[in-house]
C-alpha cells in the first residue's frame, strides 16, 4: 500500500470506528453489519465519509453493498477518484 492508499485506509477505519463498538474484529473484509451496524448508521457512515472525503457520492453509488465491508468502502473512493 502506497502512503496515500494507507492514509485513506486510517481514515476510513476511524470513521467506521465511530459506530462499530466491536473494534478488536473491525478487519478490512468483515461485514459492518455482522459487526452492529445498522440501517441508520450506515446512513449516517455514508454521510461522513462524504464528509471526511470533501465528495458527494453519486445517488447510483449509495447501495447498501458498497458500505458493508472498509475494503468495499475503499473500492469505492477509488472509483470516484478516477
Amino acid at each position: 500500500m502506497d502512503a496515500s492508499t494507507l492514509q485513506t485506509s486510517h481514515r476510513i477505519n476511524a470513521i467506521v470506528g465511530q459506530f462499530i463498538t466491536q473494534q478488536e474484529q473491525l478487519e478490512r473484509d468483515r461485514d459492518l453489519q455482522e459487526l452492529g451496524l445498522t440501517s441508520m448508521q450506515m446512513v449516517n457512515l455514508m454521510l461522513s465519509i462524504e464528509a471526511e472525503f470533501d465528495l458527494t457520492i453519486p445517488s447510483s453509488k449509495l447501495v447498501p453493498a458498497n458500505f458493508r465491508t472498509i475494503e468495499n468502502i475503499e473500492r469505492l473512493l477509488r472509483e470516484l477518484a478516477h
